[in-house]
């Protein structure tokens, strides 16, 4: 058991980049897909990993000082501090049972296609990381009961996956990526409250009206409406709100943009490289059981090349940090990865709202809230994982946290309820 650990601990490590075009191979060979088709697939894939990867990256490091100044100016104060999704991923990964959920989630999913409960073949083996931790909150949260964190674990897949499941069609409609979806569930989860409150807001006059999409100001302003200029006006807002100098205004304002346009470039790299191999494997399945549907289960973390979810999540970095400030119940400064989250969360709200730019700050502000209240409520046995996972808790800081924790409502929800049987 200890080699299965450290060998998928290893795997995790690489990231996305490296482990989803070895992940791709193993298939492919065990599917017996043509060698040029594979091999190609593979390196695309890992190539749009990549490129997503360093946008986005290079993207949160030029706003980071900018964030960083806004918090100052604004004098808020907070008492957990953000130690960022890596951390919580790597704690993880660190966790005694996760060799265990990663096999046992492989067998549910299995079951799940037997049985046709699910048609989604899970091949992202970096997102089971999320499973891993919802078995790790229940453990701490029950002071280390084995058989309550990995029933835990497989019933956040099962939900995660059905739902999964549910947002296919928008999947394939919105985002435009035939025969695939996103059962990470820490975004996909929160599908079906931005699908209900996109409802609630065809109810209320004048918001029902409201239609502000990147297309939409694109056509109707030209120039000025396309997402390269919008993102420049929107990333010097955040320079002038940081009360940056010029310079580093012009900087904030040119990343800003170039994230705009390069993002979605690096993900059609991507989807060159993974439709293929998805096509091949599901015509392969369909062979074998006839009548059947597969779709593969890829990494949410594509959502976040959407121009509206871009648009948004960008937007949305101010708003997090205002409701940071006044959100009664809340202690969480989110600055580590504040932007990412931000992009991360707007997804399903811009997706249900057809890419209404004015819905989505709409729905992805009450989103946030509970992610927020969730993420200051994880904190104790956040930071027993951490800590555990071989973190070193800086002098004078009693707890810490992330917002990518509490995103994980399906894991906070469960430990809640485990809570009660200690």
């Amino acid at each position: 058991m200890d080699f299965a650990v450290i060998g998928l601990q290893t795997i995790a490590s690489v990231g996305p980049m490296v482990m989803m075009p070895i992940i791709i191979l193993v298939l492919g060979l065990i599917f017996r897909v043509k060698i040029n088709v594979l091999l190609k697939s593979a390196l695309l894939v890992g190539i749009g990993f990549a490129g997503v990867n360093m946008v986005i990256n290079w993207f949160v490091t030029q706003v980071a000082d900018s964030v960083t100044n806004m918090v100052m100016n604004w004098g808020i104060q907070t008492s957990i501090m953000d130690v960022g999704w890596p951390a919580r991923a790597a704690a993880t990964w660190a966790f005694p049972l996760a060799a265990i959920v990663v096999f046992v989630v492989l067998g549910v999913n299995a079951l799940m296609l037997v049985t046709k409960s699910t048609k989604t073949v899970m091949v992202d083996f970096w997102s089971y990381n999320h499973f891993i931790f919802t078995g790790a909150l229940v453990w701490y949260a029950t002071n280390g009961n084995p058989w309550l964190s990995i029933i835990a674990s497989a019933i956040d897949f099962i939900i995660t996956i059905k739902i999964a499941d549910w947002t296919t069609p928008v999947v394939e409609d919105y985002f435009e990526l035939e025969g695939v979806n996103f059962p990470t569930s820490n975004s996909v989860i929160w599908a079906p409250l931005a699908f209900a409150l996109n409802k609630v807001w065809d109810l209320i006059p004048g918001i029902n009206k409201i239609d502000l999409n990147p297309r939409g100001v694109q056509k109707r302003f030209g120039f000025v409406g396309e997402p390269m200029f919008m993102g420049f006006i929107i990333g010097g807002a955040i320079g002038l709100l940081a009360r940056d100098s010029i310079d580093k205004i012009l900087v904030v304002a040119m990343s800003t943009s170039a994230t705009m346009i390069l993002t979605p470039k690096m993900m059609q790299i991507l989807m060159e490289g993974l439709l293929p191999f998805a096509n091949a494997i599901k015509s392969i399945l369909q062979r074998r059981f006839p009548g059947a549907s597969f779709v593969m289960g890829i990494d949410a973390a594509l959502t976040v090349a959407n121009e509206s979810a871009i648009t948004v999540g960008i937007i949305m970095v101010p708003i997090t940090l205002i409701l940071a400030a006044v959100l009664p119940g809340n202690k969480l400064l989110p600055i580590a990865d504040i932007a990412y989250q931000a992009m991360w969360l707007a997804a399903w709200p811009v997706a249900f709202g057809k890419g209404n730019i004015f819905r989505g700050i709409l729905s992805t502000t009450i989103i946030t809230c509970i992610v927020l209240w969730i993420a200051t409520a994880l904190a104790p046995v956040h930071t027993e994982l951490a800590i555990a996972g071989g973190f070193n808790l800086p002098d004078g800081m009693q707890f810490i946290s992330t917002e990518d924790a509490g995103e994980h409502l399906i894991g906070y929800l469960q430990q809640l309820i485990a809570g009660f049987f200690v």
